[in-house]
């Protein structure tokens, strides 16, 4: 007996029916119809999870066999009770857009592998015969706005270039569009890096220009009358200075020549037929703006962050989130007063026998032992998830993990290992269905009083 099993994350599900579509020269497609109470039994599924159908064969043993590996595109009720899901298996790249990308003298090889990363495949997973993976030397030129650039200027190893000398830089294959929007600056910073790939480039190139400028305008920005114990000079107009970088950025490869030339702003895709989608979820709004303030406050830094893909930014403001919602969150005490006083008061007794404190070192050690009833964020967050009805699968909890330690390294100064374009979407669809479920409980609350 054969059957179909659909494995959406960590969950897994039978189907009895399903197509898949496969095209020449454009992504495969498939269509599901699952039962909508099967759904329902296997508990909150993540859209945003990649999708495995594979068929099982038990006669004579029980195999599996590939059928489709992909992204769901929609997922919509049916009056008969059914559910039909319907994916692609290029629904990852098309949700990147390479907004304006110009290749002169690039290496077809090294073309299709840095635009292949841009579009968020793995370097694992990437294999092109011959590329050229040795590393090359390559200028990078950034445009920034804030501070208009007369004069070429050196500072420490980056050159402050001016527009006649950014446009001699440029190819002189004739203006396009590209070319035009990159000179739409105040300035432009240039400076050399080494990298093995256009797309690895763009990420050294960005991180360093992004700290320069950073730098760059707390100088311009000082505002004492000494720095160093050297006089400082001052003008106002300069003290209100924002250098802020352009998203777009030149690379050219020192030896070969090679020009990258690309516009990396954010690019959404038309949204007119999403504007008749409403959805259909039991919020009450008026009990959400009626709310206290502390409330509020999670909806409100969400809405700051939840368009970015910034993986700093969504950090930050995700464990911030968890944070105010776990405020009020109280969790029984490890140890009583008289057992953190008895504590405190055997180890000082004990280390007395070695050498005698002093004051503030009995000071320290009664302060680190009240501390002890102090209960770590993700154990408040889970009391919390309890308390508003949220069970998460391993799979989620993996991906708080992960954020986690994120935000472990960003706080200790550490450069954290960063994580995929998808993880990014995932934990910030996972933080919206926190934040939702939290508010919904706000009605409950509401109804009690």
């Amino acid at each position: 007996m054969n059957g179909i099993e659909v494995t959406i994350g960590s969950v897994s599900l039978m189907c009895s029916v399903c197509t898949v579509t496969a095209r020449l020269n454009s992504a495969c497609s498939a269509e599901l119809c699952l039962d909508r109470s099967s759904l329902l039994k296997a508990g909150p599924i993540n859209y945003l999870d990649e999708v495995v159908i594979n068929e099982v064969v038990t006669n004579p043993v029980s195999q599996k066999k590939h059928l489709f590996t992909g992204n769901i595109v929609s997922i919509k009720s049916e009056s008969s009770g059914h559910i039909v899901v319907n994916l692609s298996n290029g629904t990852g790249l098309d949700e990147t857009y390479v907004k304006a990308l110009t290749l002169i003298g690039v290496d077809p090889r090294e073309a299709a592998y840095s635009v292949a990363r841009l579009a968020g495949f793995s370097q694992d997973y990437i294999r092109i015969p011959g590329l050229d993976t040795s590393i090359k030397e390559i200028a990078a030129f950034i445009p920034f706005k804030g501070l208009v650039i007369e004069e070429n200027e050196k500072i420490a190893r980056v050159q402050l270039l001016t527009l006649k000398s950014i446009q001699e830089k440029l190819p002189k294959n004739g203006k396009s569009e590209a070319q035009e929007a990159f000179l739409d600056a105040d300035g432009w910073l240039s400076f050399s890096i080494t990298a093995r790939h256009f797309a690895e480039a763009e990420n050294i190139a960005t991180e360093k220009a992004d700290t320069f400028l950073s730098a760059y305008s707390s100088l311009l920005q000082y505002s004492y009358s000494q720095f160093a114990g050297d006089f400082i000079e001052w003008e106002r107009t300069r003290a209100s200075a924002n250098l802020v970088r352009q998203n777009r950025i030149l690379l050219v490869m020192l030896r070969s020549g090679s020009t990258w030339l690309r516009d990396f702003s954010l690019q959404k895709p038309i949204q007119s037929q999403l504007q008749l989608f409403k959805p259909a979820l039991d919020l009450d709004i008026e009990a959400v703006m009626d709310a206290e303030e502390i409330s509020q406050l999670p909806l409100l830094v969400w809405n700051r962050f939840r368009d970015s893909d910034d993986y700093h930014v969504v950090t930050l403001g995700i464990w911030q989130i968890f944070e105010l919602l776990s405020s009020d969150i109280e969790l029984p005490k490890r140890l009583t007063r008289e057992q953190i006083r008895n504590l405190s008061s055997r180890i000082i007794a004990l280390l007395n026998n070695t050498a005698p404190l002093t004051d503030k070192e009995r000071g320290l050690i009664e302060e680190t032992a009240r501390k002890l009833n102090q209960r770590a964020l993700m154990e408040k967050l889970e009391a919390h998830l309890k308390k508003i009805g949220v069970v998460l699968n391993e799979h989620e909890h993996e991906l708080l993990h992960t954020f986690r330690e994120i935000r472990n390294a960003i706080e200790h100064g550490r450069k954290p290992e960063e994580p995929s374009l998808q993880e990014i979407k995932r934990v910030k669809a996972l933080t919206n269905r926190i934040i939702l479920a939290s508010l919904a409980s706000l009605k409950s609350n509401k109804a009690k009083t």
